[in-house]
């Protein structure tokens, strides 16, 4: 899939030389907002497992956060199960307990992005052309998905199977349904990804702002939500190339070139990815040096 979608890529590659003179202020711009989206990311998962019982540092949630963020780059789906096996080995919190906030955090991401990509796209760009029909209905699906895991209660038993996979899926049940009842959880995560979704078209605007590039606002919120939507089918490391190939699939609706679409998305993820590698190699600098350099002291 990735070389599919990067021999169509470089039908697209002729803006990709603006890379090199892309303007530092913006970038430092894109990389404060990346570094906003993990603090907010952090501080939903340090508030609900306090909701749950577990009161933890939001320094170390913060560490753990960046960290998880780094085996995504590597495989598809990985960064949350990095998260729980982080917090059970530091602080002994249960796999069921924050597997249970996968699904919700998840769901209710997708339910902000794709309820504001559907909003800005019907009403700014209409359903007139079949790419604003795909890009809408593309949008409508994924919110009715997404608000429907939210909403609607199905029970997690087992009926057959060892007892202790028996009892894990019992407690995650349990886990889950407490944050769904919860009001507070809801509104609270809910507030906090809508700041992070703004974040992202932020830092989408400043990445066309560093390569000389003005689109039209109303296009560059639809393509950096689409874009954003393309976790959902992750079928490639942090959705590496899906990503890239929906931003330019709605540069018309930005008003620019499909290579300038492409230039941007590269620059994005660029920048995304060299602040998640640095940040985590100082998270973890942070996390594990100083207790390794504890138990290393003289005695």
């Amino acid at each position: 899939m990735l070389a599919v979608l990067a021999v169509v890529g470089v039908r697209h590659a002729d803006e990709l030389e603006r890379l090199l003179s892309a303007r530092p202020l913006c970038l430092v711009g894109m990389a404060l907002c990346v570094l906003g989206v993990r603090v907010l990311h952090s501080e939903i998962i340090r508030r609900t497992l306090a909701e749950l019982g577990y009161q933890l540092p939001p320094l170390e949630v913060f560490g753990l956060s960046v960290l998880s963020a780094v085996p995504n780059l590597l495989l598809p789906r990985t960064g949350f199960g990095a998260l729980s096996m982080g917090l059970r080995a530091r602080y002994g919190v249960p796999l069921s307990v924050s597997g249970s906030l996968a699904l919700p955090l998840a769901a209710l991401d997708m339910v902000v992005i794709a309820a504001a990509g559907f909003a800005v796209q019907t009403l700014v760009f209409g359903l007139a052309s079949s790419r604003a029909l795909l890009i809408a209905v593309t949008f409508a699906g994924v919110l009715v998905a997404s608000s429907a895991s939210v909403v609607l209660r199905v029970r997690l038993r087992i009926p057959f199977g060892p007892p202790r996979l028996r009892a894990f899926v019992e407690r995650l049940d349990a886990a889950w349904a407490q944050l769904r009842g919860s009001r507070s959880f809801v509104l609270r995560a809910f507030c906090l990804l809508c700041v992070m979704c703004a974040l992202r078209v932020l830092r989408f605007a400043l990445a066309f702002a560093a390569l000389d590039y003005a689109p039209d606002l109303a296009g560059l919120a639809v393509s950096s939500l689409f874009g954003d939507m393309m976790y959902v089918f992750a079928l490639t490391p942090g959705a590496l190339g899906l990503r890239e190939a929906a931003i330019v699939y709605c540069a018309q609706l930005a008003q620019v070139t499909p290579a300038a679409s492409l230039a941007v998305a590269i620059l994005d993820r660029l920048v995304m990815t060299a602040v998640i590698l640095v940040t985590a190699q100082l998270c973890a600098w942070r996390l594990f040096g100083a207790r390794a350099r504890t138990r290393g002291g003289p005695t």
